[in-house]
């Protein structure tokens, strides 16, 4: 990853009120962020840029969420920190999803500064570490508990 691709962010929401206010918030923290506003636009932008993360909603038009992940792990994507943004009816899905692809969840109703922090954590993780370490956040009540584990091979 390049030095001037090293903190851009990808937002994907289906609202435009959501997706406006994690955009400008992202923003505020130094973040170069693009906007996708379904999951068709947001593998576009995929494939054009390499992302730090990726702040992901689950139900959107198009394609949700869900096939966002799955075309991720596909052989010509690259796999970029994912944090999603869910509701508390989406919980039961999320736990059968893979933990290594998911570096955070936030559920909404979210702090924006909150959700930007943990943003921050993984683009710096992503800059700054190899590929053998990974991120795993998780917003608990409202405050982030980060946790950073180093895997061997």
């Amino acid at each position: 990853m390049t030095a001037e691709h090293q903190k851009r962010v990808l937002v994907v929401d289906d609202d435009p009120v959501v997706r406006g206010l994690l955009v400008r918030t992202l923003q505020r923290h130094s973040l170069t962020v693009d906007e996708a506003g379904d999951g068709l636009a947001a593998l576009a932008l995929i494939k054009e840029h390499p992302y730090s993360v990726i702040v992901l909603d689950l139900i959107m038009p198009l394609l949700d969420g869900f096939g966002v992940l799955k075309a991720l792990d596909g052989p010509s994507m690259a796999s970029p920190p994912v944090v999603l943004v869910i509701t508390g009816a989406e919980r039961r899905a999320v736990d059968h999803l893979d933990p290594q692809r998911i570096h955070g969840i936030v559920r909404k109703p979210f702090d924006p500064d909150e959700l930007a922090s943990l943003v921050v954590a993984c683009a710096e993780i992503r800059s700054r570490k190899t590929f053998e370490t990974m991120a795993i956040a998780t917003v608990i009540a409202g405050s982030p508990l980060l946790a950073l584990l180093n895997r061997f091979s």
